[in-house]
């Protein structure tokens, strides 16, 4: 591959903000099937189902507000470079159902989409380098719990809470969702195909 056009930057790249709106999780099954968009000046998703083929379930990971980050910090050594896409967010006050959620991670392969505050829809955990690969050789591919760190704190006006950190080690670029995306927080839930 070899560059083929300029990049141009433009009023509304100024005018761009920071953060994440809406962060979405899901596990991975055996069978998930993904669609790659590689036309030119593309480098996309444009579909992610369940085997069948059926739409994909996701579920919204609410935050406290300005908290969520994404992360990307590529490496090249030996002519091979991969990226480290981390994801992380705080979720307020410690209580049962959230560390039910959290312990569930631990030993779970994850996918993630971060769609930020332009409505950029960014696709963490999946790499088109390894996708016909078997399980084995794309783990390392996936979104998994990196960290999670936090505490009641000591005085009335210190967080009480705990941030959740996810990191992807993929070959690329993380893409951008192309498909169709239904989400609706009421039931925490979303849909892709």
């Amino acid at each position: 591959m070899a560059i083929d056009t300029g990049l141009a930057v433009g009023c509304t790249d100024l005018q761009s903000t920071g953060g994440i709106s809406k962060i979405l999780l899901r596990s991975w099954a055996d069978g998930d099937i993904i669609v790659y968009d590689n036309a030119a000046t593309k480098h996309g998703i444009s579909s992610i189902k369940k085997a069948g083929p059926a739409a994909a379930d996701w579920f919204v990971f609410e935050f406290k507000n300005e908290t969520p980050a994404l992360t990307i910090n590529a490496t090249k050594e030996n002519g091979s470079t991969a990226f480290e896409c981390g994801l992380s967010f705080m979720l307020p006050a410690i209580d049962a159902p959230k560390f039910h959620e959290l312990q569930s991670m631990l030993n779970t392969c994850m996918m993630a989409i971060a769609i930020d505050t332009n409505g950029k829809e960014l696709v963490l955990g999946v790499s088109e380098k390894y996708e016909n690969e078997i399980s084995a050789a794309r783990n390392q591919t996936f979104l998994n719990l990196a960290s999670m760190e936090g505490g009641t704190g000591a005085a009335y006006a210190d967080e009480n809470g705990i941030t959740v950190s996810l990191m992807a080690r993929q070959f690329e670029l993380p893409r951008l969702y192309t498909g169709t995306l239904t989400v609706s927080t009421s039931a925490l839930t979303a849909t892709t195909d």
